[in-house]
């Protein structure tokens, strides 16, 4: 049986980008593992996080998580960095260009082996978050809070966090975030981040059941169609009870 024992001082960002999720789970206190497989901007990370990894409150791993541990091609997107993956078919969107570059893989097992279970695992690495929500539900232990951008399989991602023993759920609209502000830091989320987390996530928790209906009236149907429009999208937030 799986449990949730974490340390309760340690996120994971997957997928750090510029940094301004970390920057945020800082200031919430957190210690942070955050994970780059882009080497401009996991250099970038480093030299604004400078002084916290000297402190050892932050760890940036320059690395893409993958199926297995080892190298990996990985797609610079060269117009859109968020776009970035070792997916063609994400990091190459709207026939924009993209450069190849091999980096490091490395698996969730791999990095819990190194850091521990974290209290929150985000999940933003474009194309291959099924893959790392597969391992997460392999896990013996695993975080109290998970969330991962939704995509055209949403449905499997709830399925899968379900099985991994996630039974409350939330979704966040990340169109809304920049107009979100955390006074208790305080922090004003810039566009591009992902937002509060856990129980600071706007809104009531739902179980699965709730939870699914409630996606395939906002998101998207059953058969896939999608029901918002494109300048809408969201995180898939989960927590066990």
């Amino acid at each position: 049986m799986r449990t949730s024992r974490d340390d309760a001082g340690l996120v994971m960002d997957l997928g750090a980008n510029n940094g301004d999720d970390t920057a945020y789970y800082l200031a919430k206190g957190f210690r942070v593992v955050a994970l780059e497989a882009n080497a401009g901007l996991a250099a970038s990370c480093r030299e604004r996080f400078a002084a916290a990894i000297a402190a050892g409150r932050v760890v940036v791993e320059e690395a893409a998580i993958w199926r297995t541990d080892g190298e990996v091609t990985f797609l610079v997107n060269e117009a859109n960095d968020h776009w970035s993956s070792i997916e063609p078919g994400w990091a190459g969107r709207e026939a924009s260009a993209t450069r190849p570059v091999t980096v490091e893989a490395v698996t969730l097992a791999t990095l819990v082996g190194r850091h521990g279970v974290p209290h929150y695992l985000k999940i933003d690495v474009e194309g291959v978050d099924g893959i790392v929500l597969d391992q997460l539900a392999a896990l013996s232990e695993t975080p109290a809070y998970v969330s991962v951008e939704d995509c055209r399989f949403g449905f499997d991602y709830i399925a899968t966090l379900s099985r991994a023993g996630y039974d409350r759920f939330k979704l966040l609209d990340q169109s809304e975030v920049p107009s979100l502000v955390d006074e208790a830091v305080p922090h004003r989320f810039l566009p591009g981040a992902s937002g509060p987390f856990g129980e600071e996530v706007p809104g009531p928790w739902s179980d699965t059941d709730a939870f699914v209906a409630l996606y395939a009236r906002t998101v998207r149907d059953r058969a896939g169609n999608r029901l918002a429009p494109r300048s809408r999208w969201w995180d898939i937030h989960a927590a066990k009870s």
